[in-house]
């Protein structure tokens, strides 16, 4: 059986195949930036799942799942337990949102940042307290007006 193709399926085909190769690559590399380690800062814990089948490695698309956790205790935290590490994580990033800027990298930020009369930076030397990058913190550049 001799089958061939004219020259409209041959180009449907080959298109077809490069926008199968633009879709896998674009899956490829949102599962290679997304970060596979789960992450806890502050009252939020951040998941990496896939979507699709995982056979030690994601054969479709990761995603992040986002839970937060004991927001009712938030205000009341007693010094010293998880809950009150997790709060100064809370506060120090939500600092970091507003501090991070497309020119600043890594942990610059945490000198700038204070909660309770400690820096970020001396925050960081608690083994309890973690805090992202400012690669890794959520920021837009926004110009208001009236």
């Amino acid at each position: 059986m001799n089958l061939e193709f004219s020259d409209n399926v041959r180009k449907d085909v080959f298109y077809l195949g490069v926008c199968a190769v633009l879709v896998v690559s674009a899956a490829a590399l949102n599962n290679y930036y997304t970060p596979d380690d789960p992450l806890k800062v502050g009252y939020t814990e951040v998941e990496t799942n896939c979507i699709g089948m995982d056979v030690g490695v994601c054969l479709g698309v990761q995603k992040q799942d986002h839970t937060t956790y004991n927001y009712d205790n938030y205000t009341e935290v007693e010094p010293g337990t998880e809950n009150f590490y997790r709060r100064v994580e809370s506060e120090l990033m939500m600092q970091a949102y507003n501090i991070c800027d497309a020119d600043m990298s890594g942990m610059e930020w945490t000198d700038q940042a204070e909660y309770r009369n400690q820096t970020g930076t001396e925050w960081l030397e608690n083994e309890n307290v973690s805090l992202l990058k400012c690669e890794q913190t959520f920021h837009r550049n926004i110009t208001a007006s009236r």
